[in-house]
């Protein structure tokens, strides 16, 4: 079963939303999703859709505008990981 420990929002010099994560595991997310009326944000990995927590209006509404997240994580080596996934809103 996977449980995020930490996942947080941070948002770049233009706008854009990404997703840090202290398990590189999560940075292969297929899809981000983004609930419109509660701003509850969540991802689908391997097939698991796991709940991240809700994220304030403005941060709901940038990640709205973008058609892909950038998700960020430690790789083993040392270095940061970062991939992108398709962002999915739910009306």
């Amino acid at each position: 079963m996977l449980t995020v420990q930490t996942a947080s929002f941070d948002r770049n010099h233009n706008g854009d939303v990404s997703i840090s994560f202290d398990d590189v595991a999560f940075t292969r997310a297929d899809t981000v999703f983004i609930d419109q009326k509660s701003n509850h944000v969540s991802v689908l990995i391997d097939g698991l859709h796991v709940g991240l927590g809700v994220v304030d209006a403005l941060t709901a509404a940038r990640m709205a505008g973008q058609g892909a997240v950038a998700l960020r994580g430690p790789h083993p080596q040392g270095h940061e990981l970062i991939l992108f996934a398709a962002l999915q809103t739910i009306q």
